[in-house]
């Protein structure tokens, strides 16, 4: 069969409508109205990610402050052994040796939203026990809580140490180990 090329197309550019063009390839950009409900549905998805970004940063922070003490605390129990001596850890976690041939590490770098709780100084022996300064047992207790008041929830990071050789940290929402600092909370996790 073979297609006429003179018979007319119903859909030209004579009989349409719109005068051969299309409707949608006349339409070129958005409404108003189309833009305003994107912006709105923007701000409201921006209002709900700003606050869980922030605790995630200040979680973040508090837990990567925790971490470095607890470090710290496993540097200063090698050190201690493989050099024979007392190293003193000072409560910001500053590392020093207390005999005449002294190593010196600064203290840790805690971010602005990131504030010290109750902390405690502690001793290493040579045998790579944490005791408290002049003490002659192994230290059990709280040694810092880091804690920051921009989150209202889980603000609390707590460093522990059991029996002088046990170092861990723990995630809490009430200050750390009560007023006497003692053993972690039941709700520390």
């Amino acid at each position: 069969m073979r297609i006429n090329p003179h018979r007319t197309n119903p859909f030209n550019a004579t009989t349409h409508p719109c005068g051969g063009q299309s409707r949608s390839s006349s339409m070129r950009g958005f409404t108003i109205i189309e833009l305003m409900i994107t912006l709105v549905v923007a701000a409201i998805l921006l209002a709900i990610a700003i606050p869980s970004f922030t605790y995630l940063t200040v979680s973040n922070r508090l837990t990567t402050t925790a971490n470095e003490l607890v470090n710290r605390l496993s540097l200063a129990r090698s050190d201690a052994i493989k050099r024979n001596t007392l190293i003193s850890v000072a409560a910001d976690g500053a590392l020093s040796v207390v005999t005449p041939a002294s190593i010196i590490s600064p203290a840790i770098t805690v971010p602005g939203s990131v504030n010290y709780g109750q902390t405690q100084a502690l001793e290493v022996t040579q045998m790579g026990i944490l005791q408290a300064v002049g003490a002659t047992v192994g230290y059990s207790g709280l040694v810092a809580d880091f804690n920051s008041s921009r989150i209202s929830s889980n603000n609390h990071r707590c460093v522990y140490v059991t029996t002088g050789t046990v170092v861990t940290s723990c995630t809490d929402s009430n200050p750390c180990g009560g007023a006497g600092g003692g053993a972690p909370n039941a709700t520390c996790r």
